[in-house]
């Protein structure tokens, strides 16, 4: 199978059988988006700086699929990390969060990874259903790493943090083997070379703080 980027495949895995992300719900919108901001991170596009973004460089051509989130980025930067998350999952309208899960799907689909599925009936929004091959190379991948004897690389272990805060590791691994999983971040995070696994749990609970701060002011207006 080809390479997927960590957003690819966290869609993989956090689609239903109908191709959507059941309810678009918080915890699985918020991570979905941070996916995006992590892989805009790690290929140099972007940077914190303390709680706004910057943009650093422009999109490579093998990231296109991420082109919405950056240009939103873009546009407005340097923009405060709030903004981002409210626009994206705390907006009147779903404009945004479509623009990057219409993307991201589109470019599972281009691999023929997916294929596409019947628009629902709210917001007519379109649906990604990836093949069965596909949501099993990306779980044996993990199940790898995470439950054998395969070396845990950074993209894994920020992929199954993703899953993990999304909610998302429970219709393929067991309880016991979520256990083990979380046992074995932890080992990585507690030795001297998990700095990386240790910023990436910071970054995504940052994310998911500023996520129910940004819901709770807009509760109260």
């Amino acid at each position: 199978m080809k390479d997927l980027s960590i957003i690819q495949e966290y869609m993989v895995c956090s689609v239903d059988e109908k191709g959507k992300i059941p309810g678009y719900s918080t915890e699985k919108m918020v991570c979905f988006v941070a996916a995006g901001i992590l892989e805009l991170q790690s290929e140099g596009c972007i940077a914190m700086d303390g709680k706004k973004v910057c943009v650093t460089a422009g999109l490579p051509a093998h990231c296109q699929y991420l082109e919405p989130l950056y240009r939103f980025i873009a546009e407005r930067a340097p923009v405060k990390l709030q903004k981002i998350v409210e626009s994206y999952l705390i907006s009147f309208t779903d404009k945004h969060i479509n623009e990057l899960v219409n993307a991201v799907g589109d470019s599972l689909i281009a691999m023929s990874l997916a294929q596409a599925g019947r628009p629902g009936l709210i917001g007519n929004r379109k649906r990604y259903i990836p093949a069965p091959q596909t949501v099993r190379s990306v779980v044996e991948g993990m199940r790898a790493e995470l439950l054998e004897d395969a070396e845990v690389t950074d993209e894994t272990a920020a992929l199954v943090i993703l899953l993990e805060k999304g909610k998302n590791l429970k219709p393929y691994f067991s309880q016991y083997e979520q256990k083990e999983i979380r046992k074995k971040l932890k080992t990585i995070m507690d030795q001297p070379n998990g700095r990386i696994v240790r910023e990436m749990v910071a970054y995504v609970e940052n994310i998911m703080v500023v996520a129910s701060a940004a819901a709770a002011s807009s509760a109260s207006v």
